[in-house]
């Protein structure tokens, strides 16, 4: 009889790291948050990056396919009409963000 050995890393928590266009650190995120949202989104945003740093995986809307680095990448809801989009590196514990914006910006298409 074989035993088959898993190992699931459990990450107490997760690091940050934006990949936007327009936003390479922490403090452009949120120069960009701010110059393109009302200061009511920017609390809402701040509240999901905060539950993506706990555990990303608890909030994912949707699995959207693979990042460039091969991590599945999901949805965050903002708001009805708010996403932001991310990927996880589970391995690392990093959450990279890849953009943030309206249903159509993020997925390219309106519902």
């Amino acid at each position: 009889m074989r035993f088959l050995n898993l190992f699931i890393m459990v990450c107490e928590k997760w690091e940050l790291r934006f990949s936007m266009r327009k936003a390479r650190d922490y403090r452009e995120f949120m120069q960009y948050v701010a110059d393109n949202f009302s200061d009511k989104l920017l609390m809402l945003i701040l509240e999901k990056l905060e539950l993506l740093r706990k555990d990303p995986l608890k909030y994912a809307r949707e699995k959207l396919g693979k990042d460039k680095y091969n991590n599945p990448m999901f949805s965050i809801e903002v708001t009805r009409d708010i996403r932001i989009l991310y990927s996880v590196d589970s391995k690392n514990c990093i959450v990279f963000i890849w953009e943030i914006g309206s249903h159509k910006k993020v997925y390219g298409h309106d519902p």
